[in-house]
């Protein structure tokens, strides 16, 4: 899937290069690439949690690292290869670089644990059932379709919050990214240099991506609130964006946006997992992205709404921490806080941990077959 999600994204890169209108772009490169990014995306994340259990935090840091490296150099280079190849050229040489995701996805080794057994005969049965009971074709078919979706994830109330607070911290989130380098320019900074704030985010990014997770893990306090820490963090920091009036106070503000930032998507995937467990992630996964991504896509009209109406991008900002403090107070939910672990995992002090080796997976590995050595992680 990996693989396909690269053939496309690079395709739908080279189509948008030959864009005459902002209805084709919106159509090719936030469509058609949109969901060959998904295909590329939400598998990666998806193995992470399979293969890692009892350090998965760090794993995931480890994996989600490249986005901050991403921000870091992609952010100035685009700009350059638009200054220099026009945005067509762009494009193309971006297909390119997009490419090189099918090396990433030829190397993932797909895996079957004992959860995955458990839950399949669960479905079966669910299945038994429905043709035992049901009466018209229309029936099974709407319930083949919710299976096959797994809609009834949205029915648990833990996992249904932490989605809906995961929509929002993503619309406010989103606005920065909109608005940011328009509001650098009109306090007098340069193009160049508001293209480098987002290389401060990234740089700060990657840095406490890597400790969030390895932090989460360390069970000094619990990875929800860890994960809170991060969207209260980001929160506060869009309050503040007003008063910063030189470069240097908008340096300071995307390392600290960064910061938080690298903590709280650190740890997104790991809740995920611990609401849904190791054998709905997959599902899990897709909602959760599926709400951000509604959310990104709302963002910037949003955001662009905003500054219509009022002439500034003060309120844009301010507007973007309420979204984000709002989407937190979700979170307080006793239900939410006090979440189970579905999936059965284990405490990080348990000495018989069930990472992925030879026990836990003899017999049910798809071929090849996978080492001891390969497959101890």
């Amino acid at each position: 899937m990996v693989f396909t999600g690269g053939v496309l994204a690079a395709i739908g890169f080279v189509i948008s290069s030959f864009a005459t209108s902002v209805m084709y772009l919106l159509v090719s490169l936030g469509i058609f690439t949109g969901f060959a990014m998904s295909l590329i995306y939400s598998p990666c994340l998806t193995m992470v949690g399979r293969y890692f259990d009892k350090r998965r935090a760090t794993a995931n840091g480890i994996g989600l690292s490249g986005n901050g490296v991403g921000m870091f150099a992609l952010s100035p280079l685009y700009q350059v290869l638009i200054d220099e190849f026009s945005y067509r050229g762009a494009l193309l040489i971006i297909a390119g670089i997009t490419l090189h995701g099918c090396i990433c996805g030829a190397l993932l080794r797909p895996i079957h644990l004992r959860e995955d057994q458990e839950h399949k005969a669960v479905l079966d049965q669910k299945k038994q059932n429905i043709v035992e009971n049901s009466q018209s074709s229309c029936r099974m078919t709407a319930s083949k379709v919710l299976h096959i979706f797994d809609v009834s994830l949205l029915t648990d109330v833990p996992f249904a919050l932490f989605t809906f607070s995961h929509f929002g911290t993503v619309l406010g989130y989103s606005i920065v990214f909109v608005h940011m380098a328009k509001h650098a320019q009109n306090i007098g900074v340069g193009k160049t240099e508001a293209s480098f704030l987002i290389s401060v985010m990234g740089i700060t990014e990657f840095v406490f991506r890597l400790i969030g997770g390895w932090f989460a893990d360390l069970g000094v306090i619990s990875r929800l609130h860890v994960y809170m820490i991060g969207v209260a963090g980001v929160g506060v920091c869009n309050l503040f964006v007003p008063f910063c009036s030189s470069y240097a106070s908008l340096v300071v503000y995307m390392a600290f946006y960064g910061l938080f930032s690298g903590v709280f998507h650190a740890l997104i995937t790991v809740l995920v997992r611990e609401y849904t467990g190791v054998a709905r992630l997959s599902s899990g996964i897709g909602w959760t992205f599926l709400g951000g991504g509604v959310a990104y896509l709302l963002g910037s009209p949003i955001a662009g709404w905003l500054y219509d109406a009022t002439g500034n991008y003060n309120v844009s900002f301010y507007c973007s921490g309420a979204m984000v403090l709002a989407s937190l107070s979700i979170l307080f939910f006793e239900k939410c806080a006090k979440h189970d672990r579905p999936d059965g995992d284990t405490t990080e002090d348990d000495s018989t941990t069930q990472d992925i080796s030879r026990e836990s997976i003899e017999g049910t590995v798809t071929e090849p077959m996978l080492t001891e050595r390969e497959t101890t992680v």
